[in-house]
């Protein structure tokens, strides 16, 4: 809509333009008055022409701003949800660990699966914290008051899944396990849904 309307006005100055560019079959007094007339008009043409330019150069550089922030907080979400996503790679090597001993296993190392997946933590949360310190440099001053998940926060509640991981088979055993282990999905759940929330609010969609 606000495109429409600086082309509607650019071509209606342009037809200013031609309008004062006619000549005129008329004496030299009512020319000359016409003159000043249209030197006046012409005076105010440029000056609507440079309200517009100023006018359109704010709405684009507003337009690439969103666009860059969207795509900033896209790639934020993309990298949170693979770090949580490596907790739950963990747990399923503990789970696959500790089925019963005649169920087929899908590892053959356990000790280097949890290594290995544990190096994809570790390298997944180490680019959330480049961006989102990126992403922290696009906010206003009020937006960071809304802004939950920096890396201190985010970090917490992560580590906070994957101990629980590492309590529940280290440490406990029968009911207290599974309740623990009940516990840490629902950990991982709330994390997923609390954190696409707050990041795609920010982002505006």
């Amino acid at each position: 809509m606000i495109d429409k309307i600086v082309v509607f006005c650019c071509f209606s100055l342009l037809a200013v333009g031609i309008i004062l560019g006619i000549n005129f079959d008329i004496n030299s007094t009512t020319l000359g008055s016409l003159d000043k007339v249209f030197s006046i008009i012409a005076s105010i043409a440029t000056l609507l022409m440079a309200l517009i330019a100023t006018f359109a150069l704010f709405t684009w550089k507003h337009q690439f701003s969103h666009a860059e922030r969207f795509k900033t907080f896209k790639e934020l979400e993309k990298i949170a949800l693979e770090c949580i996503g490596t907790t739950e790679k963990y747990l399923g090597v503990f789970k696959d660990e500790y089925f019963p001993v005649n169920a087929p296993s899908n590892y053959k190392d356990h000790s280097k699966a949890k290594s290995e997946v544990l190096d994809t933590f570790w390298g997944a949360k180490c680019r959330y914290q480049i961006a989102v310190d990126f992403a922290q440099s696009l906010l206003t001053v009020d937006e960071q008051k809304t802004f939950i998940y920096s890396y201190s926060y985010f970090d917490t509640q992560i580590h906070e899944i994957l101990n629980g991981i590492t309590i529940s088979y280290d440490d406990l055993e029968g009911e207290e396990r599974h309740q623990s282990l009940l516990k840490v999905e629902r950990n991982i759940l709330k994390l997923k849904i609390d954190m696409k929330a707050n990041l795609r609010q920010i982002r505006g969609q």
